[in-house]
């Protein structure tokens, strides 16, 4: 039996969501409880080349950066504000973007870079790697280390 994409399957989006939002509240320990309905338009408008796995690290994402309880365009990952024209202008904005989700996960586990490393869906040789790259944890950024 064969599973179709779930660019085939957008009445599932919605339920698939719901579950995800479930899920990552409980391991981020947030009250997230919807997104936006530009959001929503968003979602329900993309391919999702990458299918289901792709729409639960995208909702993880936007759950790290979220500190209310709905998810808005400002939370999404930068591929997707790119399909909104709300383009990230820059590679520094990026590295910043990418920066920010890696404190913001930083501090939701408490500075614990296992704990960091596993909301982000990466190893923690992996984390390192990038604190080191962006330079978080140095005094140069004045993150906590």
């Amino acid at each position: 039996m064969s599973l179709p994409p779930l660019r085939e399957r957008r009445e599932d989006i919605l339920l698939l969501i719901n579950h995800f939002l479930k899920i990552l509240n409980k391991k981020l320990n947030k009250e997230i409880a919807a997104l936006s309905m530009d959001v929503q338009k968003i979602f329900m408008n993309y391919s999702w080349p990458g299918n289901v796995r792709e729409l639960e690290h995208a909702l993880e994402h936007s759950c790290i950066l979220c500190h209310q309880n709905v998810i808005t365009i400002d939370d999404l990952p930068p591929t997707f504000k790119e399909s909104t024209g709300t383009k990230t202008s820059s590679i520094k904005d990026l590295r910043e973007e990418k920066s920010r989700v890696i404190i913001r996960a930083l501090e939701q586990s408490a500075w614990n870079k296992t704990g960091a490393a596993r909301l982000l869906g990466m190893s923690r040789r992996t984390l390192y790697r990038k604190m080191k790259d962006y330079k978080i944890g140095t005094q140069e950024n004045n993150y906590k280390i």
